[in-house]
């Protein structure tokens, strides 16, 4: 009769003997990685989200999927986020409009920002563009803040959504101008794009580095910067507040978040590859190229620069008189 081996001796012994243990932990990444952009293609989070995937599949030898999940402002995605499992195999590309102003117009977001996330990585800037319709008769914001005082009626505004740094230059400008700029929010800035390029809507708020080839084309005016200064890959387009005083808000911010609960090694795993990928190389070289800054740095920084932006958020929120709705 054969005497029953306890199942922590057994272990042992395969050890022992060179056997794997049933416990060994896996090697990260052992399988594709699913990068989530909650918002649709042509977006900031996708245009920084595609090449830096094909990056990070390279470094870290397994595939990285670029998965849009739309809707509701980056909320659809990002709660999806949220509720995965913390092993690294689901990210997120994130703004600090989705990680921090929508809460300001929205009270029913169905993650908490900081708490149902781990903050890998600030990897970019994407500098937003206010732009006209060439049916408009306005070259620059100057002219455009003329055609508005006696055009009243026409002051749509496009958007990638609601609570959106598109959304925030809105009602900036309603703000500071006195004038009945109407917010017209889209499923994302491609649509927004799209629907100012066919004179849909009059003008639209939008990433520059989505406007500067439709402005190449004759299809948009760009008329102004919604950022507190000039972008480097455009430095002849006017910031808004050069003609409009007191007219800035924080740049739109690009990261790289997980679920809550993320192992400090494979946050160290990401974090390391993405530096990497910012500084040198093709991934560089294409964001410089779409108008998008490469930043990069430490976990602690980019959740702190996004806890900042909130702040910041929240005073011109409140300065205009918005409640969440």
């Amino acid at each position: 009769m054969f005497k029953r081996i306890p199942r922590r001796a057994a272990l042992l012994g395969l050890v022992a003997l060179g056997g794997p243990p049933a416990l060994a932990q896996e090697r990260y990444p052992a399988r594709p990685i699913t990068l989530v952009v909650p918002f649709p293609p042509g977006a900031s989070t996708d245009l920084v989200g595609r090449p830096l995937g094909r990056r990070l599949s390279e470094s870290l030898g397994v595939p990285v999927v670029i998965e849009n999940r739309a809707g509701a402002g980056g909320l659809l995605g990002s709660e999806y986020v949220a509720r995965q499992r913390p092993d690294g195999y689901t990210l997120e590309i994130v703004l600090n409009a989705t990680h921090g102003l929508i809460s300001l117009f929205n009270r029913n977001v169905p993650y908490d920002p900081f708490r149902d996330f781990t903050y890998v990585i600030l990897a970019a800037s994407a500098p937003t563009a206010f732009m006209a319709h060439p049916s408009v008769p306005a070259r620059t914001m100057a002219e455009l803040l003329t055609y508005a005082r006696t055009n009243r009626e026409n002051l749509q505004v496009g958007s990638s959504g609601v609570g959106s740094h598109h959304h925030l230059g809105t009602e900036l400008l309603r703000q500071r101008t006195g004038l009945p700029f109407v917010h017209v929010p889209f499923r994302g800035g491609g649509e927004a794009m799209t629907s100012l390029v066919g004179g849909h809507v009059p003008l639209a708020f939008g990433t520059l580095s989505t406007a500067l080839e439709a402005a190449r084309n004759g299809q948009i005016r760009i008329l102004g910067l919604m950022d507190a200064e000039r972008a480097a890959v455009a430095p002849d387009i006017p910031t808004i507040s050069e003609t409009l005083e007191g007219y800035s808000a924080p740049s739109v911010l690009v990261g790289v978040v997980g679920p809550a609960g993320l192992p400090a090694p494979i946050v160290a795993r990401l974090n390391t590859a993405i530096n990497e990928a910012l500084v040198e190389g093709e991934v560089r070289k294409r964001l410089l190229e779409l108008g998008v800054q490469p930043l990069g740095g430490t976990p602690e920084a980019f959740r702190a620069r996004f806890t900042e932006d909130l702040e910041r958020f929240r005073t011109i929120v409140d300065a205009a008189g918005i409640r969440p709705e």
